[in-house]
């Protein structure tokens, strides 16, 4: 079988037909090679067009947004800058200072008896911080944000609810929450505050259709929103150490010349407690000095200012 394999190659090998198929495969590959080229550049072409079209279609939602932001400057307005006539910070915008070697730290979603240890801990180490706190009228979480005055930190709005889907069901609904938060730590301390921190951050799941209209509008009424670029890890959906957390921020810290670091006084942060002390010992050796969040501090926001 092998031999006659070898001699029917031989016959073909310089036959007729052997030139013949030598001669048409030009013209074969001619055919093949611009087909298949055309194939991949359409199919390229058409990932590109979608691509294009959605890229377009985020420029354009964008631009409408920022027209009705430029519209507010203008003097056209739009229905929700009316609410709230006394909803506007004391004095004009201009967050542009940025203190290196300055680590801020930030406690989200109280008052409550945590925060009266904070307080105690912040106090000991001679360190001041900045809570962004909710709507609690207790009688003790009254006495805890005037608390938080009296001691020199910094007093900023979190929202009164702290209920995603209803602050941002809408820009009115988030005026109305914020609103709410505004005016008790104004009526029960004296403070009118100028800082506030979206829940979740400012660009999360729950606020993507109006993230760019609730940012302008805040900052049009004068207050000054602050993300983090440090973070403690204590609402992650897993448990860590006192130890594990102050690592955690230690490392972290060494990546920024100033640092804004995410905490929570929630009542069950147990943890973020015992890792304070520690915590703050460290970023003094690391040659951190501390401060509360001012009017004038260049915030760290997502996607916006660095």
């Amino acid at each position: 079988m092998s031999n006659q394999t070898e001699q029917k190659k031989e016959r073909y090998i310089g036959s007729v037909r052997f030139y013949k198929n030598l001669i048409l495969l030009p013209f074969f590959l001619m055919i093949i090679i611009p087909t298949v080229l055309c194939f991949v550049f359409y199919n390229d072409l058409s990932q590109s067009e979608t691509e294009r079209e959605q890229l377009q279609s985020q420029l354009t939602d964008t631009t409408e947004k920022l027209n009705r932001y430029e519209g507010v400057t203008a003097g056209e307005g739009v229905s929700y800058q009316s609410l709230y006539a006394d909803f506007y910070a004391p004095q004009p915008l201009d967050a542009t200072a940025a203190v290196k070697n300055t680590i801020y730290l930030t406690f989200d979603d109280g008052p409550s008896v945590r925060t009266d240890e904070v307080l105690d801990i912040l106090k000991e180490a001679g360190v001041k911080a900045t809570f962004f706190v909710t709507g609690k009228t207790g009688e003790a979480d009254i006495a805890r944000l005037k608390r938080i005055v009296e001691e020199g930190h910094t007093i900023g709005m979190h929202t009164y609810t702290h209920n995603y889907r209803q602050i941002y069901a809408s820009v009115e609904a988030f005026l109305e929450d914020m609103y709410q938060v505004f005016q008790l730590v104004k009526e029960n301390t004296g403070v009118t505050p100028t800082v506030f921190r979206f829940p979740g951050g400012s660009i999360n799941g729950y606020n993507q259709g109006i993230y760019q209209e609730l940012l302008a509008e805040m900052l049009r009424r004068g207050f000054v929103p602050h993300d983090w670029n440090i973070s403690s890890q204590d609402a992650a959906g897993y448990s860590m150490t006192a130890a594990q957390m102050t690592q955690l921020v230690l490392r972290d810290a060494e990546e920024v010349e100033r640092g804004i670091v995410l905490m929570h006084d929630a009542g069950d942060k147990t943890t973020t407690v015992a890792a304070l002390p520690e915590m703050i010992r460290g970023l003094k050796e690391q040659g951190f000095q501390f401060a509360g969040l001012s009017h004038d501090t260049k915030p760290v926001l997502f996607g916006y200012i660095a």
